[in-house]
């Protein structure tokens, strides 16, 4: 099988992870040479260990189960008073909760409900039940 070195530099700024796909090369010592080259230049030269390289075979897939991008939102609790919980974020402003340990807590909204949300202040508040059927599939999955 044949293979290829994938060259990254990445870090975490501000809370953020920060990854430059470098390159990709035919030998782990080309791309060794690739770090040589750029670890004196702008940007790289402020955090020379954060270069990573990785190997991988041709033709394989590398990431083989889906993803999920998670965010917090707020939902009320059975006081009426708003807690925050897990939500998948999905298409169209909507999210799926994903709340186990809270979920007997919760109010209307419980863990696996798809809800609709308004941002406010820089949160975002559950405001309605949304069903799985009225859910359409993104054309950009």
């Amino acid at each position: 099988m044949k293979t290829v070195f994938i060259l990254y530099h990445s870090y975490e700024l501000e809370g953020c992870d920060e990854t430059k796909l470098i390159g990709a090369y035919s030998t782990k010592e080309q791309a060794e040479l690739a770090i040589i080259r750029l670890k004196d230049k702008n940007g790289f030269k402020y955090r020379p260990d954060a270069f990573e390289i990785s190997q991988h075979e041709l033709d394989q897939d590398n990431w083989k189960e889906g993803f999920s991008t998670m965010t917090n939102i707020q939902v009320k609790n059975k006081n009426d008073t708003w807690i925050t919980v897990e939500a998948e974020c999905l298409p169209d402003n909507l999210y799926q909760i994903w709340e186990l340990n809270e979920n007997k807590l919760l109010g209307e909204f419980k863990h696996l409900d798809i809800v609709e949300c308004e941002e406010k202040d820089n949160d975002l508040f559950a405001v309605k039940l949304v069903s799985k059927s009225d859910i359409q599939p993104s054309n950009n999955s």
